[in-house]
């Protein structure tokens, strides 16, 4: 029995603030946790009781309008419309929300929120074709680069066969659930609730769950999609008036060829700006201006597996002894918690241990 204050469904938060919503419908279309621990979203003539009553006080529930009031431990919010398929639009108090497919995106005009969903085999193909172009030439496409724009199952794009448990429920008409926006029917909520808790692949969310593409099963431990993702997130940030490129995306600082390592998929960019080098934090925001010489050290720190390597190469780069080198390197790790970069032979290796 839940002991949490039941709530009234209604269109905004307990608070009385409609920003709750767009959040619950963020969390819910990328499928990555936020404030709410589960998202569910049920459809038109959905079990909206069931869904209300088995909901706990940290999830949300995206309930449309028309199904009858219920109290809730969740948050509950009202929507009308649809986001099945591209061209869909949602709306969510007085906001409008469109979904559209990856590939069409970039040739539409976007007029408001919109959600961009890898639909199909050639979507999927596109996404990781633009992978590489970033990494080749540091050009990003243009829709990762809109504020206006949330990737769907962005997780289950960078990682689709890692193990997770859901946070993105969709409730059908006839009580079947799927994972995510897309997802297959994993279940029936009236006679097999707890499978809702159940591990799954994350690209379940996007019906790919059996994905064997090459780009992945290459770097399976190396996180370069989720990457990729983050440094288009920090750009997204800094708006199209800042003009920095970042490491690793069509240029290196230290492009010596003796790189053995890349950037944890979670660590600090290193900028190049018009007014010289930058430490940027996806999460945190946080921006710190470093010296020629204290980039050249952050990047030999990021891009090598080890404190011996890294030492080599910043001697190298800057004309000094291998142990003032590595002095520096954990200097820099201490004060700027940059880490050694992840093996680029890591994920290989794993590989043909599998075969």
């Amino acid at each position: 029995m839940k002991t949490q204050q039941r709530r009234e469904a209604s269109g905004v938060d307990v608070n009385g603030s409609e920003i709750g919503g767009a959040r619950a419908l963020r969390e819910y279309a990328t499928g990555e946790r936020g404030r709410y621990s589960r998202v569910y979203l049920v459809d038109a003539h959905g079990p909206d009781r069931l869904v209300l009553d088995m909901a706990e006080s940290h999830d949300a529930v995206l309930l449309p309008e028309g199904a009858q009031s219920s109290a809730s431990a969740a948050d509950v919010f009202r929507y009308s419309g649809r986001l099945d398929e591209p061209g869909d639009e949602m709306f969510l108090a007085e906001c409008t929300v469109e979904l559209q497919d990856y590939i069409a995106a970039a040739f539409v005009q976007l007029v408001g929120p919109t959600v961009v969903v890898v639909v199909d085999a050639a979507g999927r193909r596109a996404f990781l074709d633009d992978a590489e172009l970033a990494r080749r030439t540091g050009v990003f496409p243009s829709v990762l680069l809109d504020p206006r724009v949330v990737l769907a199952n962005r997780s289950g794009l960078a990682r689709p066969h890692e193990m997770h448990t859901p946070t993105a429920i969709r409730v059908r008409a006839d009580g079947r659930f799927c994972v995510g926006m897309r997802g297959d029917v994993r279940g029936d909520i009236s006679s097999s609730p707890c499978e809702i808790g159940l591990p799954v692949p994350r690209g379940a969310a996007s019906g790919d769950a059996s994905s064997t593409d090459p780009f992945v099963d290459d770097h399976p431990t190396q996180g370069r999609l989720d990457r990729y993702l983050r440094a288009a997130d920090l750009l997204k940030m800094l708006g199209a008036t800042d003009r920095a490129t970042i490491s690793g995306f069509g240029w290196r600082l230290l492009d010596d060829g003796g790189a053995d390592a890349e950037p944890r998929a979670s660590a600090p960019f290193l900028l190049r700006t018009p007014t010289g080098f930058v430490l940027a934090e996806v999460d945190s925001r946080r921006r710190r201006a470093l010296s020629p010489f204290t980039a050249a050290v952050v990047d030999a720190t990021q891009t090598s597996a080890s404190a011996e390597l890294a030492g080599e190469r910043l001697a190298g780069r800057l004309a000094i002894a291998a142990s003032d080198a590595r002095r520096l390197c954990h200097e820099a790790r201490v004060a700027l918690g940059i880490e050694f970069g992840a093996s680029k032979t890591s994920g290989q290796a794993s590989k043909a241990v599998a075969r």
